[in-house]
């Protein structure tokens, strides 16, 4: 058996010159090669990119700027300027601006029961916080789960090569063991191919969400800080 370099197309070189009809053919080829293994994981990996484009577009609002002004908006109020506060957050296009006027008013409007409204406050806060982190566990699960099946398909196919191998007996060709084994190991390289940029995909989105996590807590702690210092 001929060794015969397979074109890395689950990470996107494939050869301009062939057009689409030459990458598809290549896409098949690499699923002839890897067999049911290879078909899954480039089924996850093109699940897992919906997801990841989906979270990028619905974090993107969420900008350090955005969150500037939210912070620029508390400071107003803490100053005593409730109006304008209020004014400047209706010019931010986040949820979390909308939970900060909601708790202006309340606390603006002289309810003694500050532990409702801190309770009422959290709720809200990590509802949102939810809402960010959904579906962030899918890229993880495919982070993980993509080498272990490409080890699976690298496994099943040694153990298919040495069997074919053992059918042959003495008559057996150490270029077919050679050839076989190559193959074998398709399924761990896409494995890992699809993992790795999960991998950072995930770190990188979930990092951002536990940063926003943090500044919603900041701003809302400032607030009740805030007007339990009004109050006495």
């Amino acid at each position: 058996m001929r060794f015969r370099p397979v074109p890395l197309l689950f990470l996107g070189a494939g050869n301009p010159a062939l057009g689409d009809s030459g990458a598809s053919a290549e896409w098949l080829a690499l699923v002839s090669l890897g067999g049911p293994v290879v078909a899954v994981l480039l089924v996850m990996s093109s699940v897992a990119l919906a997801v990841g484009m989906y979270k990028w577009l619905q974090l993107r609002p969420w900008r350090d700027t955005a969150l500037d002004r939210v912070t620029s908006a508390v400071d107003r109020w803490v100053g005593g300027e409730p109006d304008t506060a209020r004014k400047a957050l209706t010019q931010v296009d986040i949820p979390f601006a909308e939970i900060v006027v909601q708790a202006m008013h309340w606390l603006d409007g002289g309810n003694p029961d500050r532990g409702a409204i801190e309770t009422e406050l959290s709720r809200l806060m990590q509802r949102e916080y939810d809402r960010l982190n959904r579906r962030l566990g899918l890229l993880e699960q495919v982070s993980y789960l993509a080498p272990l099946l490409g080890l699976l398909g690298t496994v099943l196919g040694i153990i298919n090569v040495f069997q074919g191998l053992a059918d042959q007996g003495a008559a057996a060709d150490a270029g077919l063991l050679a050839g076989g084994i190559w193959e074998a190991l398709i399924t761990t390289a896409v494995g890992l191919c699809v993992a790795i940029p999960f991998a950072l995909l995930h770190a990188a989105l979930q990092g951002r969400v536990v940063a926003i996590g943090a500044a919603m807590q900041d701003q809302l702690t400032r607030l009740m800080a805030a007007d339990l210092y009004r109050s006495n």
